[in-house]
């Protein structure tokens, strides 16, 4: 039973919420993000098209591991004897506490068929544009359109904008369109048939929203008018020398420094800015840049103004510049702190709250507890969720999560095609 869990005791962040631990975060037909308990067992939910979310209708189930009643809390059934006939008893069957989320992540605007540490495809978007993300749950839910979920802003060096738990952008369920047939045990107990639900929203319809284990919530990326603009530091190289003959020494009351010519790729005058740490005491900071050569640049006074005895500076040998555009560009990421807000509820018929709130890294759930590993996942969903995560240190005998960090992005950027002034 190692391999995946069948009770409420296993269902934790360090056994990796009972799903089957050898599918594979980084092969998106083979993820556990699919995976999913019900009344039948451990699920794997194929998919026949790229939408593989809550709004996808064309799929096919798979029974990965048979666990009759595993949705179900301690659900019972009768037992007959060798005639059929003749009841002898009940058998109890271990189920799994509330459905719990386990990963969210931005879904891959291109639906990348491999996802990968390299953050499965996509990372960027146009502004204006929809942006989806992904919840995903160890079990089926019902979830009503207009449930909500945040997302933070910030620009391009991460700070600025929108702050965990603040107001931010605001992601809603969808609504799937069509009818899906989904395996419901319809008594509470354990058997059950399969059963159409229409999720259209229409009047008269059965359900508004997504009975999914992976749920998709949308919203619009923020316009071009609306990015948030910083300066990004693309390169910060040494002063070679202060004069056009290298002599060195400092270069007094200039204006012009010079730098190795491999340092001045990607400078541009009118564009980039740069900024001087000495330790004079006297610096200049995003100080625009009005000329360029193959191995210096020229800097000129604050915006719109000419430049000054004052705005010129002393610079020594070694001393550091940073070169930086003006960057329209902002960032996105999932408010983990908020989790969800609206009606999201379990499959199973009592109609059981499901769990809305969110686990985030290296919040320790009680004195002395290991660190769980945060639920958020790259772009498209890969990370660290499988493959060696959970093993148990020796020493300690629990998870740290040491070491388990995604090579790729949690983060979707939005930036025009020229995102510098």
């Amino acid at each position: 039973m190692a391999l995946w869990g069948i009770s409420t005791t296993q269902e934790t962040w360090a056994n990796n919420y009972a799903i089957p631990k050898f599918l594979d975060d980084q092969d998106r037909n083979n993820t556990p993000h699919n995976c999913f308990a019900d009344d039948r067992g451990w699920i794997y939910r194929r998919y026949s098209t790229d939408t593989h979310s809550g709004l996808g209708t064309i799929y096919t189930d798979e029974v990965l591991v048979p666990i009759a009643g595993l949705n179900t809390v301690a659900a019972a059934s009768t037992v007959f004897g060798p005639s059929g006939i003749t009841p002898v008893g009940t058998q109890v069957y271990t189920g799994l506490a509330p459905a719990t989320p386990v990963a969210v992540f931005f879904e891959d605007p291109n639906n990348s068929s491999n996802i990968t540490v390299a953050a499965g495809g996509t990372t960027g978007v146009e502004p204006g544009a929809t942006v989806k993300v992904n919840v995903c749950y160890n079990e089926l839910v019902f979830v009503s359109t207009g449930a909500t979920i945040n997302i933070i802003t910030s620009n391009v060096s991460n700070t600025g904008g929108a702050v965990e738990g603040g107001a931010g952008i605001v992601g809603y369920a969808e609504t799937a369109v069509g009818s899906i047939t989904v395996f419901n045990n319809t008594n509470g107990t354990a058997g059950g048939e399969n059963e159409v639900y229409n999720l259209t929203g229409e009047a008269g319809t059965d359900f508004a929203g997504q009975i999914t284990n992976r749920v998709s919530f949308a919203f619009t990326a923020p316009t071009a008018n609306n990015l948030l603009q910083d300066n990004n530091v693309f390169r910060q190289p040494n002063i070679n020398f202060a004069s056009a003959d290298g002599t060195g020494g400092v270069g007094i009351a200039t204006t012009t420094f010079f730098v190795a010519a491999a340092d001045m790729i990607g400078v541009v005058a009118g564009v980039s800015s740069a900024s001087l740490l000495n330790n004079l005491g006297i610096a200049f900071t995003q100080a625009p840049v009005v000329a360029v050569g193959d191995t210096f640049f020229t800097i000129g006074g604050p915006t719109g103004l000419a430049i000054t005895i004052r705005d010129q500076q002393g610079a020594g040998i070694g001393n550091t510049v940073l070169f930086s555009n003006l960057t329209a560009q902002t960032k996105l990421r999932v408010d983990i702190t908020r989790g969800m807000v609206g009606t999201v509820t379990s499959f199973f018929p009592d109609d059981t709250a499901a769990l809305k709130s969110f686990i985030n890294a290296g919040v320790a759930t009680s004195p002395g507890a290991a660190l769980p590993i945060g639920i958020d996942r790259q772009v498209g969903g890969a990370g660290t969720f499988m493959s060696g995560s959970f093993e148990i240190s020796d020493a300690t005998l629990t998870v740290d999560g040491t070491g388990v960090v995604g090579l790729g992005t949690t983060t979707i950027q939005v930036s025009p095609a020229s995102t510098t002034f």
